[in-house]
């Protein structure tokens, strides 16, 4: 089935203004991202200790790491006061999942949590 480009427009169009901002990632190290109401997941087809240093480098690019936890895959950090979780999961010994969590006065925000799994997706790749 083809597909016009007023459909792909207008897809684009409605996920914006739902709140979730269209995202089009060309590398090949990301294999997934999804984002939900209250987090971002990032799929990325790299070692742990890979990912670990690019969330870890981009973290504190952004804000400021609380605490760090690289045996459990975790990092509490603030940025731009909003309290951020980020997990690393690894899912195939080359696939890790990150999801990152983010509140803002204990409320969702998902914009810093997209701009943090975008940082990170671009690095990787």
């Amino acid at each position: 089935m083809r597909r016009s480009p007023f459909y792909v427009i207008v897809c684009l169009a409605c996920s914006w203004l739902a709140g979730c901002a269209p995202l089009l990632i060309t590398t090949g190290a990301v294999a997934g991202y999804a984002v939900s109401k209250d987090s971002v997941t990032v799929d990325l087809d790299q070692s742990w200790d890979r990912v670990w240093e690019i969330s870890l480098r981009e973290t504190k690019r952004l804000g400021q790491i609380k605490r760090e936890d690289p045996k459990n895959g975790r990092i509490d950090a603030r940025i731009q006061k909003t309290d951020v979780v980020l997990t690393l999961q690894k899912l195939t010994p080359q696939t890790v999942r990150v999801v990152i969590h983010a509140r803002k006065y204990l409320l969702p925000h998902v914009e810093t949590a997209q701009r943090l799994g975008v940082a990170i997706a671009n690095q990787a790749g």
